[in-house]
């Protein structure tokens, strides 16, 4: 019998994942781009429900990745705030409770939302 799929083993060598019992669904993808003045955006994706769902933002430009910890333009090059709900993702340019005076995230990233089965 040929098996086919994706099995991940833990340090011990037990199997901790396996393909034919845990499947994820990319339910959304879609541009998040904070490189001008947009404060925030509110995606409807219906089927998100944060008790299987996950939502991923990768940065699309190699600009967007701070060199260090300590990189003067840290908070331009931060990931967004984001909140979920069932049926619905905000991602924000900085967290809410920040004050005026805090720069907001300039990145331009892909944003996923997942939905997995176990």
């Amino acid at each position: 019998m040929a098996l086919f799929g994706l099995r991940v083993f833990d340090e011990s060598g037990t199997l901790s994942m396996d393909t034919n019992s845990f499947t994820y669904q990319v339910i959304w993808q879609g541009v998040i781009d904070f490189s001008g003045a947009t404060p925030s955006y509110t995606f409807s994706i219906p089927g998100f429900n944060p008790a299987n769902c996950v939502f991923m933002i990768i940065p699309t430009r190699a600009q967007d990745v701070q060199s260090a910890e300590n990189d003067g333009l840290g908070n331009s090059k931060s990931y967004p705030y984001v909140t979920t709900s069932a049926g619905q993702v905000t991602v924000a340019a900085k967290n809410p409770s920040a004050g005026p005076s805090v720069t907001q995230t300039r990145i331009v990233a892909k944003g996923y939302a997942m939905r997995f089965n176990v």
